[in-house]
């Protein structure tokens, strides 16, 4: 038998590798040309310098970009991972990813960082840590509840203001409970009855579509201004004006912000008062921004608002406190095989606003 020399390199045994240097061969789910998504295998590699792997429990469907994106790849043929809120275990933590170690639950978000996988990589500031004591189910829905924080802060609340959202969907719903912390009455409106039935369990007032015309027929408030926040889809002209309409009649300061992805002509003139207009786009500052989310520099947010990691952070703290109430939103559960179903329901516009995939035992095999 040949054997080998005593202290040489082949006699000492290997070390495995550790999971900072392990790849791991995981499914995920992209837009690939047609109207559903389609599942793949995709190899998700050690965490970067700024940068943790997160193996996932929850990811959160959000219908209005994820649909967009999907519409968009049928008629172009352009590929696109999907999903950007996910929360589970950290892996692996990258070079400089400080305030983060292995065994960790966070919350994770960004678009093409936090898709829908079973691991994802992201970079650190856009991941925070989950109270020990709070579902990552819930805790998920922070990633979306970011969007709303910054779409209030905004909104440039005061104390005697009167607030409206339009659109039941999830962004609405989640804007409508974070303006609602902010002590203010806040009212939940749409065209679709069935969208409203969680409105009570969310502490909130709920009309219909003809709130604006009604509202017309009653007295002013002796105080205070209106805001409406429009977080619907489609062609808004019509609710827009009416929204004007009814927050122009205050008398403190008329606001209208813009949530969601929506059209509108509106005719500006001296008709239409004084009015403030502003759009709410993404979820703070620094998001996007490859160089702050993994550490290479700073943003400073303008007055009033936040930093995306400081958003996700105030959203995690309002789910934590039960001021935004996931549960109560009858969030549909499904495990990822199922992902094709979910999307096709959320096509129907159906009474759930949103869908949560869960990652069952953990498939994705490691190699080094």
């Amino acid at each position: 038998m040949r054997g080998t020399p005593a202290g040489s390199a082949a006699s000492k045994p290997q070390a495995a590798p550790g999971p900072e240097e392990r790849s791991l061969s995981v499914r995920q789910l992209v837009a690939d040309g047609a109207a559903q998504p389609v599942m793949e295998r995709v190899r998700r590699e050690p965490p970067g310098r700024g940068e943790l792997r997160v193996r996932a429990e929850w990811s959160l469907v959000s219908p209005g970009t994820e649909l967009h994106y999907l519409d968009r790849s049928a008629r172009t043929g352009e590929r696109f991972p999907l999903g950007y809120c996910s929360a589970g275990v950290v892996d692996a933590v990258g070079p400089q990813a400080p305030g983060f170690a292995p065994g960790d639950r966070v919350i994770a978000m960004g678009w093409g960082e936090a898709v829908h996988s079973e691991a994802v990589t992201v970079p650190y500031r856009l991941c925070r840590r989950v109270p020990h004591d709070l579902d990552l189910a819930d805790a998920v829905v922070a990633g979306l509840a970011a969007t709303a924080v910054h779409a209030v802060d905004r909104a440039v609340l005061e104390p005697d203001d009167e607030v409206v959202v339009v659109g039941a969907g999830m962004v609405g719903q989640l804007v409508a409970q974070t303006a609602a912390a902010r002590g203010v009455p806040v009212t939940l409106i749409d065209l679709r009855p069935e969208r409203l039935r969680t409105a009570a369990a969310l502490g909130l007032a709920a009309a219909d579509g003809d709130h604006f015309r009604a509202a017309e027929a009653h007295p002013a408030p002796a105080a205070g201004g209106r805001c409406v926040f429009l977080c619907g889809t489609g062609d808004a002209g019509g609710v827009i004006a009416a929204a004007a309409r009814w927050a122009g009649r205050a008398p403190g300061r008329p606001r209208l912000v813009g949530v969601g992805r929506f059209a509108a002509h509106i005719d500006f003139s001296v008709e239409l008062g004084n009015l403030d207009i502003r759009y709410a786009a993404r979820c703070g500052a620094g998001y996007r921004d490859a160089a702050y989310a993994r550490g290479l520099r700073d943003v400073t947010a303008p007055p009033g608002e936040g930093t995306v990691t400081e958003n996700l952070q105030r959203a995690l703290d309002l789910i934590d406190i039960g001021a935004v109430r996931p549960r109560a939103m009858n969030l549909p559960r499904l495990p990822l095989e199922r992902a094709a179903e979910a999307y096709a329901g959320l096509r129907e516009r159906p009474a759930h606003p949103a869908v949560l995939l869960h990652y069952g035992p953990h498939e994705g095999s490691a190699t080094s």
